[in-house]
């Protein structure tokens, strides 16, 4: 088998080489960066118009608009209310609790797991809600965590923190 010089690039390659073996092929134009771009953008178009018909149909298939049904809750059902403002009350009440503690705070709830386990009404229906939860340990002075009970006010608009509490303990399960 005989060395032969590769016409393109003149590295050595076998006989009848079918490309050459730095380089590639011969003859094949490599995709240059803007061609990459256009490319990716095309898919990004294509992908992005396909879930776009996606979601604008899922409402009108069901006979329900998902995002309509938060807004639909009555002003005294307070298990409607309540799941619609956990998450809010989740990430709201969070540092408010944090601060009723002299030292450490340690949370236990898994990471998918929310912090409140119970809500009620706070004063009266269509008020403010609050939220209860036992998912924290707080540290005392010789070091160790205690189990706390603590409780989140949220007001009606879902984003306000009237009042937070905290009581040694755990909920009964």
């Amino acid at each position: 088998m005989a060395l032969v010089k590769c016409k393109e690039f003149g590295s050595e390659a076998r006989s009848k080489p079918t490309k050459c073996v730095k380089y590639g092929a011969p003859g094949v134009k490599q995709q240059t960066g803007a061609g990459k771009i256009r490319g990716g953008l095309g898919i990004l178009i294509v992908g992005s118009l396909i879930s776009g018909c996606c979601v604008s149909t899922y409402g009108a298939k069901d006979g329900h608009d998902p995002m309509n049904q938060a807004q639909s809750c009555c002003k005294d059902d307070l298990q409607c209310l309540a799941e619609k403002a956990i998450v809010a009350a989740d990430t709201y009440c969070k540092d408010p609790i944090e601060r009723l503690a002299t030292h450490a705070v340690r949370w236990t709830e898994a990471p998918n797991e929310m912090k409140f386990s119970y809500f009620r009404w706070t004063d009266q229906p269509g008020g403010a809600i609050t939220y209860v939860g036992d998912k924290a340990e707080f540290r005392n002075d010789v070091g160790t965590y205690t189990p706390i009970i603590y409780q989140c006010d949220l007001a009606s608009d879902g984003q306000t923190v009237l009042a937070v509490g905290a009581t040694a303990g755990r909920l009964p399960r």
